[in-house]
């Protein structure tokens, strides 16, 4: 029998030792205070799990029972049995996915609580409101006990660092006004209060209790964050829908938990309107989408589409593993123009150009009556697709045919020749509104300068049954299947991009268009575009391609304060990038937190060239930053050749470390020891990291080196270690 219960929180084991508070020890008079209020909730969360425990035992027998009687079943039979299969299958992963949630409930029910006292009632009588992940009701009262985080009163607990005076919130009924007369926030565990800061006395406790929760991080896959939500992180998330937005944020800014909490809000409060399975996340890879996987779980949010922008263009255009990347040579010049605005218009004018000879040259001696009909069809419903408006008008040129010879109807030698011309102009319009030879015959014939289509033409290449293109080819193939096809099968009702610095603008403007009233939000930081050609140089570019796609309104958002590091690591890179990089990059400002001094290795030569004596030594250096309590550690270096040759040198002394040492041809993000080229630990944090090899030839001082570097020194959690080599000057970069 399948064992269901592994996919549940491990709590669950516990449940009954939880649920008892007899052991429980007051450390002062607020807890005595407290603890009975969360023993009651307790024990309401515990209830639920009792009920359910019992129902996913039931649900898995019934599975087991249907498995047989699948095998034993034939024909229609056979496929009914299937169908309850499933049906069975989806219970179970909705009844693992409550208890979860419920399990998330009971380990820490709360994290705050505010006195609101309303002025706008007779009584004005003080609400006592707790808030939590999840609500908790009542069942016999329906009276809240716990409120949702996303819950327009919760507002007020984000909103204000204390007691208020005069504060607000958007309630169903309307505006709801009063005075804030408490603000508490909890460090709860198992449901034992770690700690409770009162705060009475404005930023302090709010400060002490961010602090907390910082040095407490450990570099596992990425937390939600809904106790700790900044004034400005919280306007972000509850921002209004229906327009764009853009966050730039400098490195540890909280960019990524940002597009996932706005959307976890999204889908509380606009249920009917956006949906988790009509919504797509874009990410720069997949160990990113691995390292981002539990937040929205965490968060009661499932089912929502995450992908990379080559596997949803792949998605787009139906292209199955016949389609490849070319290996082919990079020409980044040529890259960033097939990227640009300039190359955007130009698709456009192509593609109008080829609409008319399309038309024109349909084999059929009527073809100006589909002309005619499809440009009328197009300026009355500009929104159907273009491969729909042609359909729609050859069929009424065929009808209208029909009508005038009074054939309508009848099945006679005309009718049948008048079906086969039908047949040949469709196998033509389908031949040509194929968007792969579309986009290749732009090259082909020399539409623009020779020297871009030569090296196109070697990256778009058929060989057998495969077909090759290179990464900037498919964007520029995506945004004609949409002109072709239309948007409405590929719409998305919210699009979240992190890391959208390193998109194209051609790969933005794809994205966009399938955002249902402009429903999209782009997080980056100009400072971390390191993946050559750096397509945006500014947002504005950014924000007119909006302007064009019909959304005049967009938000714009600018995030300066760095939570991921300490103080320390963030003034040793200003040192370095203050004078690198241009007036109108924001430098990251350190939040509270303070830690060790940054530590310099001197190793004779570059680690992958070291001998094996010396190597020990340098990895019982990170086998103390385990010691230390980490849980990850990452061995940044230059680019993939140089992570490889590292990876290679240091794998076989994995159980000198006594830890497991992952390279970044891994999907998944592992604890441990990790070696990655810079380019994948952008958009990943960890416990302690090691830039390796930080020599003149591998970091001369220019620009693409200082973003490498910066995003480098900025994946750290709580130390950095710099590595040099005696043999090899270090890098100009260092001399601050």
């Amino acid at each position: 029998m399948q064992d269901f219960k592994k996919y549940l929180n491990p709590l669950y084991k516990d449940i009954d030792q939880v649920q008892n508070f007899s052991d429980v020890k007051y450390k002062n008079d607020q807890e005595k205070i407290e603890y009975p209020y969360l023993e009651h909730i307790t024990k309401i969360n515990v209830k639920s799990i009792e009920w359910l425990l019992p129902r996913l035992e039931r649900l898995t027998q019934d599975l087991e029972d249907q498995i047989h009687i699948v095998e034993q079943e034939t024909g229609d039979d056979a496929a009914a049995a299937k169908s309850i299969y499933n049906q069975i299958l989806q219970e179970i992963q909705l009844t693992v996915n409550r208890i979860n949630k419920d399990l998330i409930k009971v380990d820490s029910p709360y994290f705050g609580k505010i006195i609101f006292t309303p002025n706008d009632t007779p009584t004005k009588k003080d609400m006592n409101i707790y808030i939590g992940k999840f609500a908790v009701t009542d069942k016999k009262t329906r009276i809240p006990l716990v409120v949702d985080w996303r819950a327009p009163i919760a507002n007020l607990y984000y909103q204000n660092s204390g007691p208020t005076k005069k504060v607000h919130f958007e309630a169903p009924v309307g505006k709801r006004k009063g005075e804030l007369k408490e603000k508490k926030q909890f460090e709860i565990s198992r449901s034992r209060i770690q700690n409770i800061y009162n705060a009475t006395t404005g930023n302090s406790a709010a400060d002490a209790f961010l602090l907390s929760q910082l040095n407490s991080r450990l570099g596992k896959k990425l937390a939600d964050i809904v106790s700790t939500i900044q004034e400005q992180q919280n306007e972000i998330i509850r921002g209004k829908i229906n327009k764009p937005a853009i966050i730039q944020g400098v490195a540890g800014s909280g960019k990524t938990t940002i597009l996932l909490h706005r959307l976890a809000y999204l889908f509380f409060n606009y249920k009917d309107e956006i949906l988790p399975e009509k919504s797509l996340i874009v990410a720069p890879n997949r160990m990113f989408l691995d390292y981002i996987s539990d937040v929205l779980p965490n968060l009661g949010v499932h089912g929502i589409n995450t992908q990379t922008y080559l596997f949803w263009g792949k998605k787009v255009l139906n292209w199955d593993n016949r389609f490849n990347i070319s290996t082919e040579k990079e020409n980044i010049k040529h890259k960033e123009y097939k990227g640009s605005t300039k190359f955007l218009q130009f698709l456009d004018t192509y593609f109008n150009d080829f609409e008319e000879s399309l038309l024109e040259d349909i084999p059929y001696s009527r073809s100006d009556r589909i002309s005619r009909r499809y440009f009328e069809l197009k300026e009355s419903f500009p929104h159907i697709s273009m491969e729909e408006r042609l359909n729609l008008a050859i069929d009424y040129a065929f009808a209208q045919n029909q009508f005038r010879t009074k054939q309508t109807g009848s099945y006679d030698d005309t009718f049948n020749i008048q079906n086969e011309k039908k047949k040949k102009i469709l196998s033509y319009t389908k031949k040509n509104l194929n968007p792969y030879r579309l986009y290749k015959n732009i090259f082909t014939k020399k539409l623009v300068p020779k020297d871009i289509c030569t090296y196109t033409l070697k990256g778009l290449r058929a060989k057998s049954a495969h077909r090759y293109f290179r990464m900037e080819d498919l964007a520029p193939i995506v945004y004609l299947q949409l002109k072709i096809q239309g948007t409405k099968d590929f719409e998305q009702q919210y699009i979240v991009i992190d890391e959208c610095q390193d998109l194209s603008h051609i790969e933005i403007s794809t994205l966009a268009s399938i955002a249902k009233n402009g429903n999209i939000l782009l997080a980056g930081d100009l400072a971390q575009s390191i993946i050559p050609p750096f397509y945006i140089r500014d947002w504005d570019t950014v924000k007119d391609l909006l302007k064009n796609l019909g959304h005049s309104d967009i938000s714009y958002h600018q995030l300066n304060r760095c939570y991921r590091t300490t103080i320390e690591i963030i003034e040793f890179a200003n040192k370095i990038f203050r004078d690198r990089f241009p007036k109108s990059y924001k430098l990251p400002e350190a939040v509270l937190r303070h830690g060790d001094p940054i530590r310099n290795i001197v190793l004779t030569k570059e680690l992958k060239d070291i001998k094996t004596d010396e190597l020990k030594t340098f990895l019982s250096t990170i086998q103390q930053e385990f010691a230390k309590g980490a849980v990850t550690c990452a061995l940044i270096c230059k680019d993939k050749q140089h992570a490889r040759a590292v990876y290679d040198k240091i794998k076989p002394f994995e159980e000198l470390i006594g830890r497991e040492i992952t390279d970044f041809s891994e999907n998944d993000y592992h604890n441990g020891l990790l070696v990655l080229p810079v380019s994948r630990a952008k958009g990943l944090e960890f416990d302690s990291v090691v830039i390796l090899d930080l020599n003149e030839e591998r970091y001369p001082d220019t620009e693409y080196n200082t973003r490498l570097l910066y995003v480098a020194i900025t994946r750290t959690l709580h130390r950095l270690i710099i590595v040099k080599n005696k043999s090899i000057k270090d890098s100009p970069l260092l001399d601050t």
